[in-house]
């Protein structure tokens, strides 16, 4: 159906959502055309109806669908989302410069999301950081994966922070900070982020709030200066 395929088993409504956002975005599907149903999307990709209803929520979240209940889902007119919102995730990102805009964000938002965390962190966490941090370290030869991986590592920080804005705000952007930091490790290569997840990991199994803020906030102002500093030889 329209060039879709079947997902595989990791990230499922991840999956469902970029494949129907990027035939949105090629205009597959016109302004108040109707999205195929959610059976006809379970059995194209293979998924639940769980899963493909919170991928369509993901792209209503984003102002591209609306669902009229009982009647489906239909394509929104989104064309002028990128002159009216700059910060919008189907906005392209500039590079270099739009890089310190987003590590400024993030630098001023995960100091204070990791200062949360730290006080819910569980085994399963650490675990989990654990084997994020391992993924990071095996693919330091594709910048994607790489990203991917520490993208994930903080989204699990900010999960831990157990505050739902925190939550929504990281899906809202997810596509900003993805692109981003596919950005940073092509600019930077992968060594400064692996020192600095190390250290906060171990902050965090200590329990020690102040030393994660401390390095978090370290971590973002060094790779604020080192994208500074790189950006007039990749220009």
């Amino acid at each position: 159906m329209a060039g879709l395929e079947r997902v595989k088993t990791e990230s499922l409504r991840s999956q469902v959502y970029v494949q129907l956002k990027n035939k949105l975005m090629e205009g597959v599907w016109k302004v108040g055309d109707k999205l195929p149903s959610e059976n006809e999307l379970c059995s194209t990709f293979g998924v639940s109806r769980v899963t493909v209803r919170a991928a369509i929520q993901q792209l209503e979240i984003l102002g591209l669908v609306e669902t009229k209940h009982g009647g489906g889902t239909f394509v929104r007119d989104f064309s002028s989302i990128d002159a009216v919102d700059t910060f919008h995730p189907l906005v392209q990102l500039s590079r270099n410069q739009d890089i310190i805009t987003v590590l400024e964000y993030r630098k001023v938002i995960e100091k204070g999301t990791i200062g949360l965390a730290v006080k819910n962190v569980t085994a399963k966490d650490l675990a989990y950081l654990e084997e994020t941090f391992e993924k990071m370290k095996s693919c330091t030869d594709d910048p994607a994966k790489e990203a991917e991986a520490d993208l994930q590592f903080h989204l699990r920080i900010a999960h831990m922070a157990r505050n739902p804005i925190i939550k929504k705000v990281y899906t809202l952007i997810n596509e900003i900070l993805s692109t981003a930091m596919v950005d940073i490790v092509k600019l930077l290569g992968c060594e400064l982020g692996l020192s600095y997840h190390r250290k906060i990991i171990d902050a965090l199994k200590a329990g020690d709030k102040a030393r994660c803020e401390a390095l978090m906030d370290e971590h973002i102002d060094k790779t604020i200066q080192a994208a500074l500093t790189a950006a007039p030889q990749k220009a």
